[in-house]
């Protein structure tokens, strides 16, 4: 790759930042062949030169993606939930979510802010329990 040869006192078209824009500018100083100062021909500000930016390399483009399979993830929660829900006639027995309530496991709730949901999991004073939203931790008796 050759570089083009500088020296002080040559017109280059170089970017001007007051100007804002390409304009002509006329090279100051030279040090090892790079051009570092430059004077702007039109406002006659100087500055440092900026080498130009090369061109952007070709794209090529991208092969289509396969399309995805509509509905939730397999394995993932809201799939579980849907599951659940399905296989247990869509929580018909579900009651309403009381903290003073005990939840055993497999037990269908119906909760205020997260709807309806099934305990998955009791630990102590504690259910977790499946919603459509995700996997929530409960209080209870």
């Amino acid at each position: 790759m050759s570089t083009k040869p500088y020296y002080a006192g040559q017109d280059v078209d170089a970017p001007c930042g007051r100007c804002g824009g390409e304009t002509r500018h006329q090279i100051l100083t030279v040090t090892n062949g790079t051009p570092e100062q430059l004077i702007c021909g039109n406002c006659r500000s100087v500055h440092k030169f900026r080498a130009p930016k090369p061109p952007p390399l070709a794209r090529t483009p991208r092969a289509a993606a396969a399309p995805r399979p509509s509905g939730p993830r397999p394995g993932s929660l809201p799939a579980q939930f849907q599951t659940a829900l399905a296989q247990e006639q869509g929580g018909a027995l579900a009651r309403p979510y009381r903290v003073t309530e005990h939840w055993a496991e497999g037990a269908w709730m119906d909760h205020p802010a997260f709807g309806l949901g099934r305990v998955q999991r009791r630990a102590g004073k504690k259910v977790d329990v499946l919603f459509s939203a995700g996997l929530k931790t409960l209080v209870s008796a």
